[in-house]
């Protein structure tokens, strides 16, 4: 795998002899040179994992790169967030890139060598990674600032994994220094290293939140039953079978619980949904409202995508396609019709406001046996994938501000 990547990284440097090197060429260059130190940094996250809140450290060593190299740099934005503008030399658009700060609460062992020394968590869905190739693309670009058009905003967002980092950021103003035309993310996945996949509209289903509550004086056993049979019958996937590919018009429902109270049962739960199945789920939990059981009143509170999910710009992502494809060759960009869904993203939050593009970045390695899916036990990524995400981001965010 290593000489394929050198492969890949010396058909990018290469330029006819007396012409000026290309941006592209010098950024390769840059991020060459850099890859060992990359590494490193990215081991000392592995290390150092901190659960959604509590990213002091992590912001700590972020907000320090990002200032060594010149940047404006916020911190404490939305929690530990950190904004770092660069702004180059050149009039242009303004474009964003967004890395995830939290690691993932677990007592799985950590399989690899620079192993988590925090009990009970563990960077096993690959914000390291991002962080790295974040701080990769600031290297690259700040390299060629004075020759660059346009400025870039890296957004190293915190909570992810709760689910309340980004709207945090957009309260706390994440744009003050001017809102980006574009905002671009990637995350880990079990595909090639050396591949990306991504696909315009839905990549990754939002969760929708229910509370359903049964009251009166007599059949609440009966209604109830009836209200999580319907709410069950919603569902396209089953559970157990989250972890594989589903169709864009899925609909999981997660487990439901409920509450008995003196006259009351209360069902509450959450299901993932596409903008596909979201209008029949709609539908189908607001026809509960109607069921008639004698004695019975039946209260429905649904909140669509309290996890904003994924949903890629079109115009955008045929666009980022094109740019990856020139960077890592046309097969190593893989279209992705199917998502899984027991997986979402609140990246979709800054989509809402901002058109975006996420992309899958494969990390698995069959040479080695290592699997990169994201929240399971022996979750490894392999590290070629840094240099590979930040060769492809490049090619992606130059490419729109050079538009």
């Amino acid at each position: 795998m290593r000489r394929v990547l050198a492969g890949l990284l010396l058909q990018s440097v290469t330029v006819t002899v007396g012409a000026q090197p290309t941006l592209t060429a010098r950024m390769d260059g840059q991020l060459a040179r850099l890859q060992p130190a990359l590494i490193a940094f990215r081991r000392d996250l592995h290390r150092h994992p901190e659960p959604s809140g509590e990213e002091r450290r992590t912001a700590q060593r972020v907000a320090q790169r990002l200032r060594r190299l010149g940047l404006e740099v916020r911190t404490g934005v939305g929690g530990h967030g950190v904004v770092a503008v660069l702004r180059g030399g050149k009039p242009g658009p303004v474009v964003a890139y967004r890395a995830d700060l939290d690691a993932v609460r677990t007592d799985d062992r950590d399989p690899v060598a620079f192993r988590s020394r925090r009990a009970g968590v563990r960077h096993s869905c690959g914000h390291d990674v991002h962080i790295t190739i974040g701080l990769a693309l600031a290297e690259a670009f700040g390299a060629v600032r004075r020759d660059l058009p346009g400025t870039i905003i890296f957004v190293f967002q915190p909570a992810e994994e709760s689910a309340t980092g980004a709207l945090a950021m957009l309260a706390a103003d994440v744009w003050r220094s001017g809102e980006p035309a574009a905002i671009y993310a990637l995350h880990t996945a079990p595909l090639p290293v050396g591949t990306l996949g991504t696909i315009a509209g839905d990549l990754m289903a939002g969760r929708d939140h229910f509370t359903v509550t049964v009251s009166g004086d007599r059949h609440l056993d009966e209604a109830a039953r009836e209200v999580r049979r319907r709410i069950e019958q919603l569902g396209t996937v089953p559970p157990d079978q989250a972890l594989r590919p589903a169709p864009q018009d899925l609909v999981l429902v997660e487990p439901i619980s409920e509450l008995t109270r003196d006259g009351v049962r209360e069902l509450r739960g959450r299901l993932s949904a596409t903008s596909l199945s979201r209008p029949r789920v709609s539908a189908g939990l607001d026809a509960l409202r109607s069921l008639a059981i004698p004695g019975v009143r039946i209260d429905v509170q649904y909140t669509p995508r309290a996890i904003a999910g994924v949903t890629n710009e079109a115009a955008l992502t045929v666009r980022a396609v094109e740019a990856l494809a020139g960077a890592i060759g046309v097969s190593s960009v893989l279209s992705l019709p199917e998502i899984v869904p027991a997986f979402s993203e609140d990246f979709g939050a800054f989509q809402a406001r901002v058109p975006g593009v996420f992309f899958f970045l494969g990390v698995s390695n069959p040479a080695t046996g290592t699997v990169g899916m994201p929240h399971t036990a022996d979750y490894v990524a392999d590290e070629g994938a840094i240099l590979v995400g930040a060769r492809a981001m490049v090619a992606v965010l130059l490419d729109r501000l050079q538009r």
